[in-house]
C-alpha cells in the first residue's frame, strides 16, 4: 500500500508540481512530432506508438494503456506490473478530471540495443487550467514481434526522486558503521543501467560492558548506488559480503544473496534477494548454510544456486546440514521461485 501511495503521489507530482519550475506555453494542437533520429528498425514507427500512448492517456483509456505496458514497468521509479500502472493512472485522473495532454516537437528516438529503445519528448500537461511542459521519455522493450512500453517517467520526477532518495540513504548511513563495498556493476532493477552496491554493518560497542551488543538494532544494510533502488536490510546480522548471484530467472533484473555474520556459530542462514515491484523479495525460501560450504564454493567457483535447464522457476541449490555420524554435511535439493 505504501508502495502505492507513493507511486500515486509521484504521478500527480510529475503532472502538477512543473507550474512553480516550468514555463507554461501556450497549447497548438496543430503541432505534429517527428522524430530527430533513423528508426533504429525498418517496420517500427516508435513515434507513432508514442502518439498512441500519449492519445491512451488523454482518453483515459486504460485498456489500451494495459495492451502497451510491458508485464513489469519502471513507473516514474517504481518497478511495478502492468496492472498496477493501470490502477495508478486510474486514481490520479480520477483526482485530476480536466487532465489533458500532447507531444510538443520532436521525439527523440535512441536504439540501446536490439530489443531496447528509449524515446524521449517534451509532454505538454495540461491540469488545473494550467498548461506545462515536461521532458518526458518511454523506454520500449521487445517481447515477440511487439514493442511494449517498460519505462515511464519525466526528468522532473526523476530528478526529485532522486534527491529524496538521496537524504534517505545518507540519514541511514550515518547511523551505520563500517562499510564493505563489493566489486563489479549489475543490474538489479532491469533498468539496462548497472549499478554497484555496498553493505553496511551496524554500529558495535568495543568496551567490555556491552560485549557482542549493537549501538542500536544488529541489522545490516544493502546499499545502492541509484538512489531509486531501496536498500536492503539483514536482519541479526553484524557484517557479510553480498553474492551477486546474476539473473537467476531471466527477468532483467540480478538477484543477491548473503550469509549474515553474526557474533557465534558458524551455521546461519543464506538470504537471497530479488527486486519485484519495487520492493526486495526472498527469491526462495532461505536455507542453512555452514561456513565450510562457503569455504569450498569460494574455492571451486561453483554457485550455491543455478537454474535447472528445462524446468522453468525451479533451481537447484546446495546447503548444509548434520548428520549424527558424519557431522557437518553437504547437500543439493530442488527448490521453487517463490
Amino acid at each position: 500500500m505504501k508502495t502505492n501511495i507513493f507511486t500515486i503521489v509521484s504521478l500527480l507530482f510529475a503532472l502538477t508540481i512543473a507550474v512553480s519550475c516550468a514555463s507554461p506555453k501556450p497549447s497548438d494542437n496543430n503541432e505534429e512530432p517527428t522524430t530527430t533520429e533513423v528508426q533504429p528498425t525498418e517496420t517500427t514507427d516508435f513515434t507513432a506508438l508514442v502518439k498512441e500512448w500519449n492519445k491512451a492517456n488523454s482518453a483515459k483509456d486504460y485498456e489500451a494503456l494495459s495492451a502497451m505496458f510491458d508485464n513489469n514497468v519502471l513507473f516514474y521509479g517504481t518497478q511495478l506490473n502492468k496492472d498496477a500502472c493501470v490502477e495508478n493512472k486510474q486514481m490520479a485522473f480520477k483526482k485530476s478530471p480536466d487532465f489533458y495532454q500532447q507531444i510538443y516537437g520532436d521525439v527523440d528516438v535512441e536504439k540501446i540495443s536490439d530489443t531496447e529503445v528509449k524515446c524521449s519528448f517534451v509532454k505538454r500537461v495540461t491540469v488545473g487550467g494550467q498548461t506545462n511542459d515536461y521532458p518526458s521519455y518511454l523506454n520500449f522493450h521487445k517481447v515477440g514481434d511487439e514493442w511494449k512500453i517498460s519505462a515511464e517517467s519525466d526528468l522532473i520526477t526523476d530528478e526529485n526522486l532522486a534527491k529524496r532518495a538521496e537524504n534517505k540513504k545518507n540519514a541511514l548511513a550515518q547511523e551505520m558503521g563500517d562499510r564493505t563495498d563489493v566489486s563489479g556493476t549489475y543490474d538489479f532493477n532491469g533498468d539496462g543501467k548497472k549499478e554497484s552496491c555496498y553493505l553496511l554493518e551496524p554500529k558495535k560497542y568495543d568496551d567490555e560492558d556491552h560485549f557482542m551488543e549493537c549501538q542500536g538494532e544488529c541489522n545490516c544494510l544493502i546499499m545502492f548506488s541509484d538512489s531509486n533502488i531501496p536498500p536492503i536490510e539483514v536482519e541479526n546480522c553484524i557484517g557479510g559480503n553480498p553474492h551477486i548471484l546474476g539473473d537467476l530467472d531471466g527477468n532483467g533484473t540480478c538477484e543477491i544473496g548473503i550469509w549474515p555474520w553474526w557474533w557465534t556459530s558458524c551455521w546461519h542462514t543464506f538470504y537471497i534477494y530479488t527486486l519485484e515491484n519495487g520492493e526486495w523479495k526472498d527469491f526462495v525460501e532461505p536455507f542453512s548454510v555452514h561456513c565450510n560450504l562457503l569455504e569450498a564454493l569460494e574455492e571451486s567457483g561453483e554457485p550455491i544456486i543455478e537454474p535447472i535447464p528445462g524446468k522453468k522457476g525451479m533451481f537447484k541449490i546446495l546447503y548444509s546440514y548434520f548428520d549424527d555420524e558424519e557431522g557437518i554435511m553437504e547437500g543439493t535439493t530442488t527448490v521453487k521461485k517463490l
